[in-house]
């Protein structure tokens, strides 16, 4: 695998059948979900190579803690996507690949994305770069330290479409522990990890009633946790004995984002501005009749 600026690029040596599937189903455009071929050609020592979409987003879990207990009806607009995706894989309408931790991922938009690993895929053969070892079994989303996703037994080993049905499990584990949905989710969605296409397409039933979908909604700029990477492009802090500074990075925090009004919530400075001088307008108005 070799990353640029717009995309990943592998290559087949591993098991040249296996990738050209991936390959040839890809190409073919699968939906908005999965990440899409841009490129196909061949690697320098002739194996079949492509170029896939390196996607502008964030991993799920990441997403997860900017929004923090995200509704029943935000968690149908997450979910129902993966467990599609997952159905139509069991059923092997669709090809998909390894999904390693951090695959499944959610765009500005809160759109989910995921950016499997193709079947059968290898580093690109260059002459400076060999061919690497052999891959590894993909661990377990609970695997990683401090992770919030709900763990899994040690015997279980979850293809792509278990991994998409983990990701959606982890999205309701956020979800109020006192909600009706879960009762009825969580037991369900444990079952359809590693359940046929039958039983994936039967939670899919159960989410999709469970409540309307509503848009994903961030608590904070999207900024923050999409197009930056964490701690990339922050300013550095100000000395605390400068009082200069300190009133120039307030105004320009108001002027950027607004003047705080309540949780959550900003109002951009130009109505308050409007408001005041209007406000000053009437006090005025009613002082001269006075």
């Amino acid at each position: 695998m070799t990353t640029t600026a717009d995309g990943i690029r592998w290559c087949g040596s591993r098991d040249p059948v296996a990738f050209s599937r991936w390959v040839a189903d890809r190409a073919a455009g699968v939906g908005p979900h999965l990440v899409p071929v841009t490129r196909v050609g061949r690697c320098l020592r002739g194996h079949l190579a492509a170029e896939v979409l390196h996607p502008s987003a964030r991993p799920l879990e990441d997403a997860l803690d900017a929004l923090g207990v995200p509704t029943e009806g935000v968690a149908v607009t997450l979910t129902v996507p993966l467990l599609e995706l997952a159905a139509r894989a069991r059923s092997g309408a669709v090809e998909l690949g390894v999904v390693p931790f951090g695959a499944v991922r959610v765009d500005e938009a809160g759109a989910i994305i995921v950016a499997d690993d193709p079947s059968g895929a290898a580093p690109v053969c260059t002459d400076a770069a060999p061919l690497g070892p052999e891959p590894q079994q993909p661990v377990p989303p609970a695997g990683r330290p401090g992770s919030r996703l709900p763990p899994l037994p040690a015997s279980v080993d979850l293809d792509g479409a278990g991994q998409l049905v983990t990701a959606a499990r982890a999205v309701w584990d956020r979800v109020d522990a006192r909600s009706g949905a879960r009762h009825t989710l969580d037991p369900v969605l444990d079952a359809a990890r590693s359940g046929d296409a039958g039983t994936i397409s039967e939670a899919l039933d159960l989410v999709v009633g469970a409540a309307p979908p509503r848009p994903v909604r961030w608590s904070r700029p999207a900024s923050v946790f999409l197009d930056e990477e964490p701690g990339a492009g922050r300013p550095a802090p100000i000395d605390a004995g400068d009082v200069v500074g300190t009133v120039a990075q307030v105004v320009r925090d108001f002027v950027e984002r607004g003047v705080p009004l309540g949780r959550g919530r900003r109002v951009p400075v130009r109505h308050v501005v409007v408001g005041t001088v209007v406000t000053g307008g009437l006090v005025t108005a009613m002082t001269s009749l006075l």
